[in-house]
């Protein structure tokens, strides 16, 4: 296994058989590192230069050179500064790269680990509104990031099914959860920031498999998914309060989410949507407006 992640590291085939040979018997020579390999001598000195180079083998001058392995752990460290670096350098030369333009694309996604890390990112570039619908499971997930967000102003509404803890974060509980997401024994969870962003996905119950997932930025899409979301949590506040018979606290819950309809209080998620297809419509309205009367050519 060491052989294959040496290599990984950029080692080539030789030069990982030779840096584990300085491992495991101390320093030698040249001529005893190609007998202890079974290689031939000259491409040995060879690859003893080229670790030499990448800080992963020390030449000891004596009578006779010797070279010895830098110890492990020094490697490892050297390695993992140097890719630090190297990513550090890679993202300001990626920052510099203009924006596309906003993407209407629907993206199927794959990978768990890709599938999660779009979701805390979406949690992290919310500015004003996050909806989320969430199964116990997919709780612990995504938890850090709906406190942050929380915590830095943005508005964060959030269903869950059994009783969590996410200070400043909005919860509705919905009655009977256990028996609601009991029936299957999958993972799944819904989000949606701002209007301009949402990722839904399903995970298996070992969290090891995308069963389905998606992420757009598709406005028309990302208004759908969030009056689903808005009215799915007032509703189930309100079959709450209204099976008590409270008026007054169902009174309540609408005032307090009244702000969150799109298309009665023109709010960021309306102005997102409308901001988004103006030009569309301008060229749409302008494309009937030069249509020829259906009647001039009679």
């Amino acid at each position: 296994m060491s052989t294959v992640r040496l290599q990984q590291l950029g080692f080539t085939a030789l030069e990982t058989d030779i840096y584990l040979a300085l491992l495991r018997y101390g320093d030698m020579t040249g001529y005893a590192v190609a007998k202890q390999v079974g290689k031939v001598v000259a491409n040995v000195y060879k690859a003893l230069e080229s670790l030499h180079q990448k800080g992963a083998v020390l030449q000891l001058q004596q009578d006779q050179k010797r070279y010895a392995a830098v110890p492990w752990r020094q490697l490892l460290d050297h390695e993992q500064r140097k890719f630090s670096q190297t990513l550090s350098e890679l993202a300001t030369e990626l920052e510099s790269l203009p924006a596309p333009d906003a993407q209407e694309g629907v993206y199927q996604l794959k990978n768990p680990d890709q599938l999660l890390y779009d979701s805390r990112q979406l949690c992290r570039d919310a500015q004003g509104l996050l909806l989320a619908d969430l199964q116990p499971a997919a709780v612990p997930l995504l938890a850090a990031e709906l406190i942050a967000a929380a915590a830095r102003g943005v508005e964060v509404r959030v269903k869950i099914y059994e009783p969590a803890e996410l200070p400043g974060v909005h919860l509705t509980l919905r009655a009977n959860g256990r028996e609601v997401y009991g029936k299957t024994a999958d993972v799944s969870f819904k989000l949606v920031a701002d209007g301009n962003n949402f990722v839904i996905g399903l995970l298996s119950a070992d969290l090891s498999r995308v069963i389905q997932a998606f992420k757009s930025r598709s406005a028309l899409l990302n208004m759908s998914l969030f009056c689903g979301l808005t009215y799915e949590l007032i509703l189930t506040e309100l079959k709450q309060s209204l099976a008590q018979n409270d008026l007054a606290r169902s009174r309540q819950i609408l005032a307090d989410t009244a702000h969150l309809h799109p298309f009665s209080t023109e709010n960021q998620v309306f102005n997102q949507f409308n901001q988004r297809y103006s030009a569309a419509r301008l060229d749409a309205n302008t494309g009937q407006n030069s249509q020829p009367d259906q009647g001039e050519n009679k």
